[in-house]
């Protein structure tokens, strides 16, 4: 192609040469004739005429002349600026392949003659004093298995399957060895098509090879890499990721491209986080740390994370490069440890390490709420006996199944530890009082006390039981695990096979509650139950409104005992049920007879237990003892704490609904000490409030109660109801309360609880 342009450029220059010359010639004759043809027509003698063609050849020479020099001139100057130009382009083609590090080659196919520039020699390692070099020596430099691959694509092009020329193989340095380099060539073809030359460029791209590879490897490694990997650009969007991020998080690449890190996020961490997260990236273009995310599936899990900023060459940043690892295992086996350090391996319980911890710190939350705590220390009695009878397997079988037991027994918040052997802990937080840890350790004595089957044999073993209280017994976990060990020690000076507290008040203080639960049982056969009652008056009008049932206990031989003392130990019991019951029919009796008087009552309050609502049939009870009474509904009041409303919600709101259809009036007691919710308040059917006289006792001088009355009186007359205080002992006090608005009294200034014939007596007098 290139020598057809040439011949081109020939025939040109040629024509336009004879073109050039054909129009001088053209002019020189026209001249001469022209000329010659005005010399006659002047008619001139010959020597004149002989002078004027002298002088006209001589004008033609110089006018012929001048031309020619100026057409030279031109020709010369332009030439110049051909060859300038010329040496510029091949000085720039030059700088061009010297500046991208380029040879030059030029293999002549006609003479099989290569020609390589000094770069291009020095390339492949060639000596320079070689000006041609033939074909079959660059071949020779060619890697073996190179050869094919590069021959073949030669020849495609030569014979015109290929615009260009365009292959990659590795070369032999004399001083390097094997490298890679490109050679990219177009080959010079005659008019018949055929290539004459190849001409081409050749590049050292070792170093590109060896970049190729190294992201080759790290491809590899990212894909193949156990940790997750993800890639966002400076926008924080996530623009790739490897298998190890998909197997972790659960999502597929197409799930998470484009999108931002966020929607990994667990929840688990506030905005402090992330923000300190980011400070810290920004300013030292790093960050490691834990963090917890949110797999695919809704799972969160902790992963240990390397947070990198790249930027360019310039400072400006590009990407953002993270790399996790899944922590699950490593939490999960450090659980693991933590389990096996803080448990006894064969019961699965806490050790003595751990039961210490909880125990210390449910001493600080017990001193901090200012409430109580109970220890219960159990060691089993001839143990060691079973040990040495039947065998450590055997008795592995026996110290298990006693564990078993008692962690049947506990309820939840208590913790049941093994200490060692055949020594456990039992830690009780909720009501830790004497009598609960006494019935909780007549319980476990039952427990111990069935028979162990082992081996195909029976068992029988005993416990002895240790307890002790904070604050009374300790001041520390430390101490009231030792002072219930103490407890123990004295539990089997006794015989074992028994319990003591570590106080010997408490103690006697146990043994009197259970005394009082057997004892109750006969008291409610034999009936030793008294009904005592109390007035309300009505403060407004200063006539007798009401009463309050309220029950006692004639012990035969230890007199009246207190409601505070035996009430707690009738719940024990499971008796409240059967007591509230006994108490509704003789106050619904009692209220008939009063009324059949002619005294003006307008109704009798009974207290009804939480248990009763709970566990017994309050609604038929109630019927039946107003049945049975024939007492009209409207002059019951039943009493229900406001703990205790609380405590039962709908369930309980249910049951107040039946006894409001019965036409029953509804009081809230012991209103102020709980936390009630006044909506729930506005939707129950009741009547009346009855403020603790927690309230009360401090009146008037007391500004706090004071304002604390008036508003739960205010309270109930916005709900338009009735409002009773309770305890009033003094006249100042019922006066205040009637300046608030409040409905009706009831306390000590009016009358202690009495019988119902000492009652009589005052509503006879008409006393108030």
């Amino acid at each position: 192609m290139f020598k057809k342009n040439a011949l081109n450029a020939s025939v040109s220059s040629s024509t336009s040469a004879a073109l050039i010359t054909f129009k001088y010639v053209l002019v020189a004759t026209l001249w001469i004739f022209f000329s010659d043809y005005v010399l006659r027509l002047l008619g001139l003698n010959d020597s004149a005429q002989q002078w004027l063609q002298t002088a006209k050849g001589v004008a033609f020479v110089v006018v012929t002349g001048a031309l020619l020099f100026f057409s030279v001139r031109f020709q010369l100057h332009r030439r110049r600026e051909q060859e300038e130009a010329l040496r510029q382009s091949e000085e720039r083609f030059n700088l061009a392949l010297v500046g991208g590090n380029d040879g030059l080659w030029d293999w002549d196919i006609t003479a099989d003659a290569l020609y390589m520039s000094p770069r291009c020699r020095d390339i492949f390692g060639i000596d320079t004093s070689r000006q041609e070099l033939l074909t079959k020596d660059w071949l020779t430099l060619l890697h073996p298995q190179d050869q094919p691959a590069a021959h073949a694509a030669m020849l495609e092009h030569l014979q015109g399957k290929t615009e260009r020329l365009d292959v990659q193989y590795r070369v032999q340095h004399p001083g390097r060895g094997y490298f890679w380099v490109q050679a990219g060539a177009q080959a010079v073809r005659d008019l018949n098509g055929q290539a004459i030359r190849l001409v081409g460029v050749v590049r050292d791209i070792s170093e590109q090879i060896k970049r190729e590879q190294r992201l080759l490897q790290a491809g590899v490694m990212f894909d193949c890499t156990s940790e997750g990997m993800l890639i966002c650009d400076a926008k924080q969007n996530i623009i790739d990721v490897n298998n190890a991020f998909c197997e972790i998080t659960g999502y597929s690449t197409e799930e998470v491209i484009g999108r931002t890190p966020a929607m990994l996020a667990s929840g688990r961490h506030d905005e402090d986080f992330y923000r300190h997260m980011w400070q810290q990236i920004k300013g030292t273009g790093r960050w490691s740390g834990e963090i917890w995310n949110r797999r695919r599936n809704g799972e969160i899990y902790p992963q240990w994370q390397n947070i990198i900023a790249v930027t360019d060459p310039y400072g400006q940043l590009t990407h953002y490069v993270a790399v996790f690892a899944d922590m699950s295992i490593i939490k999960r086996s450090q659980e693991e440890i933590d389990y096996l350090a803080h448990h006894d391996p064969l019961t699965k319980l806490p050790n003595r390490l751990l039961i210490t911890e909880r125990l210390n710190t449910a001493v600080n939350r017990a001193r901090r709420h200012q409430v109580s705590l109970g220890l219960i220390f159990v060691d089993l009695d001839r143990f060691k006996g079973v040990n040495d009878s039947l065998g450590h397997s055997l008795g592995d079988e026996l110290l298990l199944t006693a564990a078993r037991r008692m962690e049947y027994l506990c309820e939840e918040g208590d913790t049941l530890a093994r200490l060692g052997s055949d020594e456990f802990v039992i830690l009780v937080e909720r009501r830790a009082v004497v009598e609960e840890l006494s019935r909780l350790a007549e319980r476990i004595q039952q427990a111990i006390a069935a028979p162990f089957k082992l081996g195909g044999q029976l068992v029988h073993m005993t416990a002895s039981l240790g307890l002790s209280l904070f604050p009374d017994d300790g001041h520390d976990g430390a101490e009231l695990l030792k002072n219930a060990d103490s407890a123990v020690t004295l539990a089997k000076e006794r015989g074992r096979n028994n319990y003591a507290f570590y106080t010997q008040a408490l103690t006697e203080q146990a043994r009197r509650r259970m005394t009082l639960e057997s004892d109750l049982h006969l008291a409610l056969k034999h009936n030793q139950l008294r009904v005592y009652y109390q007035l309300q008056k009505d403060l407004q009008s200063g006539q007798w409104a009401g009463l309050e049932a309220l029950v006692r206990w004639q012990h035969p031989e230890q007199g009246v005992i207190p409601p505070n003392e035996f009430l707690p130990a009738a719940r024990h019991a499971g008796l409240m049920g059967e007591i509230d019951e006994f108490v509704l029919y003789q106050a619904c009796a009692q209220m008939r007879r009063w009324l059949d008087a002619g005294y003006p009552l307008r109704s009798m309050a009974v207290n009804m237990s939480g248990y009763w609502m709970e566990r017994g049939d309050v609604v038929s009870s109630t019927r039946q003892a107003l049945r049975q009474a024939g007492l009209e509904p409207a002059h019951l009041e039943l009493e229900v704490t406001e703990d205790e409303m609380m405590q039962h919600g709908e369930r309980g709101e249910h049951l107040l609904d039946r006894l409001a259809e019965l036409g029953v009036r509804l009081a809230i007691d012991d209103f102020g000490t709980g936390y009630s919710s006044l909506l729930r308040l506005k939707r129950m059917p009741v009547n009346k409030l009855k403020i603790d006289r927690g309230f009360i006792s401090d009146l008037p001088g007391n500004s706090s109660d004071s304002a604390m009355a008036r508003a739960i009186i205010a309270l109930g007359k916005s709900l338009q109801l009735t409002i009773t205080a309770e305890g009033i002992e003094t006249l100042a006090q019922e006066a205040l309360l009637k300046e608030y608005g409040c409905d009706t009294g009831q306390g000590y200034l009016y009358n202690q609880p009495l019988p119902a014939a000492e009652v009589e007596k005052l509503l006879m007098r008409g006393d108030v």
